[in-house]
């Protein structure tokens, strides 16, 4: 094969699978799905619409490609106000795609060797370590970028050649984004001064720091994660270690973060002196419960995607047969209760226990739970009356269930799960 874009593309594609392009309308992902859908036939396409100025245009278009391609097209509406940020369209976009893929499909984005050189620069002014200049990996997962070895010019006259069209954002050229302003100002003034490829150049010292440094390290099998919930240990956190660092990199990917930057670092370092929670990036929170450094997003921790199996963080409430004995991690009920329900703390919630009330604020709290995690557990309502902390305390009129020999049972357990593979 004689082209070189499409040998670098092959290197990084299996024909024998199936893919799902995110398909934008720009000149990256029109390059991308013109290059999948020539060696393979197993490729559909999916658009996000973010709800902005220049969006329904290059929905339009993104649609246009697909239907040249002969390929399917899906578009996925979004609730983002107008003027969100780069990292809020980031995050609602990859929930959105990874939410619509089959679990035989891979997604494939468009980013290039251009794309890549920018991240490295945006970790290293954010103050990123070392694991943040590995930059956009080819592929973590079912995440493929068959592109990254491509620069954007080599991309762009391609796509010329091959009279491939596409629709320029014009949100690009608005240098008040940090990315764009690395793009448009600082890579051209420093193609003017040095000779030869920028690209190139950086691109050899993303791969000696990926040479570097380990692919894994020690660490990662003592961090733990299930949905809106990461911990490690306290006694693991030593922040001289270099391989710690690195962990905390993988950590902050966790959490949708592109990298972990030395402002990130001192707000844990805070928690671990002083004890308080912060607010840590988005929608997550950082706090410290015992023996552990965790962090917390409320939102992702209590949404639920099955009806049959409540999850809540690492917690999970199902309905089951039967038990080996009744203790705090299971309920009966009354087999005809309707009114049985779940929710999370609300102010003067209390709990009836050995005959008094007491405040379900103080039952959680001297279970050794606080801050946020006590915000986010779960009780378990019965006629308006709570009934159960699961895995720390029933109410005396659940503990008479019992007593009746109720077979309606809701089990909890705990699933936090390894990042040994991630």
């Amino acid at each position: 094969m004689s082209n070189p874009i499409e040998e670098k593309f092959l290197s990084n594609f299996d024909i024998n699978k199936k893919y799902v392009v995110a398909l934008s309308g720009g000149v990256d992902s029109a390059v991308l799905a013109f290059l999948a859908t020539k060696y393979s036939k197993n490729v559909r396409s999916i658009f996000v619409n973010h709800n902005q100025n220049h969006s329904t245009d290059l929905e339009l278009q993104a649609k246009y490609i697909a239907n040249q391609l002969g390929i399917a097209f899906v578009s996925l509406q979004t609730s983002l106000e107008p003027n969100a940020s780069e990292t809020q369209m980031r995050n609602v976009r990859m929930k959105a795609l990874k939410m619509n893929i089959e679990e035989e499909e891979y997604l494939l984005f468009g980013h290039t060797l251009s794309d890549r050189v920018e991240t490295f620069f945006m970790n290293l002014f954010r103050g990123t370590r070392l694991q943040g200049l590995k930059s956009t990996p080819v592929k973590v997962n079912k995440i493929i970028r068959p592109l990254l070895a491509v620069s954007k010019q080599e991309v762009i006259t391609y796509a010329k050649k091959n009279k491939i069209n596409y629709l320029d954002d014009e949100t690009n050229f608005d240098n008040q984004i940090n990315r764009n302003w690395i793009r448009n100002v600082i890579f051209d003034e420093v193609k003017d001064r040095f000779t030869g490829s920028l690209e190139d150049k950086i691109n050899q010292i993303i791969s000696e720091v990926e040479y570097a440094l380990p692919a894994e390290t020690r660490f990662l099998k003592f961090i733990k994660s299930s949905k809106g919930y990461v911990e490690i240990p306290i006694s693991m956190i030593n922040f001289n270690n270099p391989e710690l660092i690195s962990s905390f990199s993988i950590i902050s990917k966790l959490l949708g973060m592109s990298g972990m930057e030395s402002k990130e670092i001192d707000k844990i370092k805070e928690v671990i002196a002083s004890g308080n929670q912060v607010s840590f990036y988005g929608n997550w929170f950082c706090l410290k419960s015992s023996s552990l450094l965790i962090f917390v997003n409320k939102h992702l921790w209590s949404e639920q995607s099955n009806q049959d199996k409540l999850s809540y963080g690492y917690l999970n409430l199902e309905k089951v047969e039967k038990v080996t004995s009744h203790n705090k991690w299971n309920l009966a009920i009354p087999l005809r209760s309707k009114n049985i329900s779940t929710r999370t703390l609300e102010n003067g919630d209390k709990i009836r226990v050995n005959g008094t009330h007491q405040k379900v604020t103080e039952v959680i709290r001297s279970f050794g739970i606080k801050g946020i995690m006590k915000e986010v557990w779960p009780m378990m309502i019965l006629d308006d009356e709570i009934i159960w902390l699961p895995g720390i305390r029933k109410s005396d009129a659940a503990l008479d269930f019992h007593k009746e020999n109720y077979s309606h049972i809701i089990s909890a357990s705990v699933e936090k799960g390894k990042i040994e593979n991630f």
